[in-house]
């Protein structure tokens, strides 16, 4: 691995560099997942109910269909956790505004509260890194994670959030 403390243009990256990128994004999504894992573990979920919290905390107003979309499961797999979620009071399925065909998942007070509660650990960790950053580091970060994101998802997080 390069040294991490080197800064490069990125005019002038080779592959060494990227593969650096490529190992720290690595590692950074498995720290991330255990920082998550004893507070799923308490509640009796996994990461897939994380990102049906985490999606319909955000205002998404999402559809069954583009949960389907984001999470890139199958129905049935979406259908059983959304049905625990259902059935222990963390999300409710509302007819869609929109189309009235369709149904958007919302959290309910106790969602919410598991939300915060997750999503507190993950924000104490950013903020650190932010502080510790700087703001050219944090507009460049945010850059780069557009940048790495499928077209797909930065429609989604466009329509959704003026992304």
């Amino acid at each position: 691995m390069s040294n991490l403390s080197n800064v490069y243009n990125p005019l002038f990256l080779k592959n060494e560099e990227l593969k650096t990128a490529l190992e720290l994004l690595f590692f950074l999504s498995k720290d991330l997942d255990n920082n998550l894992k004893p507070i799923l573990k308490e509640v009796g979920y996994n990461r897939t109910h994380f990102s049906v919290i985490f999606l319909s905390s955000k205002n998404f107003s999402l559809t069954i269909k583009e949960f389907l979309a984001i999470l890139n499961i199958r129905k049935q797999s979406l259908s059983k956790v959304i049905n625990k979620l259902k059935e222990d009071g963390i999300i409710l399925l509302k007819q869609s505004k929109k189309d009235k065909r369709k149904k958007n998942i919302y959290l309910t007070k106790k969602g919410i509260k598991i939300e915060k509660k997750i999503n507190q650990i993950l924000l104490n960790k950013i903020a650190f890194a932010y502080k510790n950053a700087g703001k050219e580091s944090i507009n460049g970060f945010k850059k780069i994670l557009i940048n790495l994101m499928s077209n797909k998802s930065k429609k989604i997080l466009k329509n959704k959030r003026n992304l």
